[in-house]
């Protein structure tokens, strides 16, 4: 694994932090309250390796989330599959779900781009009532994730960035950065469903980018579905290449 790699994944690991996190020998078990699954999934760190305590970790990972009625849910990366963490997974029954894609981008190249005309964006030290209403309300965290998140956004403290983007409509489109200088991360992208394909989410990019590279970040790095082929479109457009995949193996249901 290059240096590269290893900060972007130990960045992405600090920037969705649980209500609780348990270590278990250099793995990390993450409970949010079921909302996300990167939130409610074991990070196992970036050694390449099958520990030889592998069962009595195992019994450890589901006896701390069936306490907690979720299932077992390990972040498999290139370097856990390569060390057969994978492969053991799958011999137990675990399903294998959601591959992400892992992408970077140098940051002045995204915050140079211009914002299209007619449309603004910006990002602020703190969210709004319009951003708060676009991700919660009327985003992915709605109902009774919303408090969970907000909590979560809580814990980020002066760390993140509350990005929005608006037509002549009003605010369609919100996102989250976090920094970790050099770096930072780009999360929560969302835009209207009925204001899609009006470069709001190439605007929220910019505006982020901006954000953060006044705080001294010189890299970008994200997250994306790899069957969202409008999220993947987006970001290479934006110049964000893969630098890894990742996937999760799924247990059953606590």
């Amino acid at each position: 694994m290059d240096e590269e790699v290893e900060a972007i994944e130990c960045a992405a690991f600090e920037a969705w932090p649980a209500a609780e996190v348990r270590s278990l020998a250099g793995w990390r078990l993450r409970f949010n309250h079921g909302v996300t699954q990167r939130g409610n999934s074991v990070w196992t760190g970036i050694e390449p390796v099958v520990p030889d305590d592998l069962g009595d970790r195992m019994e450890a990972v589901e006896s701390f989330y069936g306490e907690r009625n979720r299932p077992a849910i390990f972040q498999i990366s290139p370097w856990a599959a390569a060390g057969g963490l994978d492969r053991e997974l799958a011999a137990r029954g675990y399903e294998s779900a959601s591959p992400v894609f892992v992408q970077s981008a140098a940051c002045a190249p995204v915050a140079a781009r211009p914002v299209a005309t007619g449309r603004e964006a910006g990002c602020d030290a703190t969210p709004t009532p319009d951003w708060i209403d676009l991700t919660t309300r009327r985003g992915r965290y709605a109902a009774g994730a919303a408090d969970v998140f907000l909590q979560m956004l809580d814990r980020l403290g002066e760390r993140a960035g509350f990005a929005w983007a608006a037509d002549r409509e009003g605010p369609a489109a919100s996102g989250l950065v976090v920094l970790a200088p050099p770096w930072a991360g780009i999360f929560a992208m969302r835009t209207l469903e009925d204001r899609r394909e009006r470069g709001l989410g190439a605007a929220l990019l910019t505006a982020m980018a901006r954000w953060a590279r006044g705080r001294g970040v010189t890299q970008l790095y994200l997250q994306v579905e790899q069957d969202n082929p409008a999220a993947l479109g987006l970001y290479a457009g934006a110049g964000f290449v893969t630098r890894y995949p990742y996937h999760c193996r799924r247990g059953p249901a606590g």
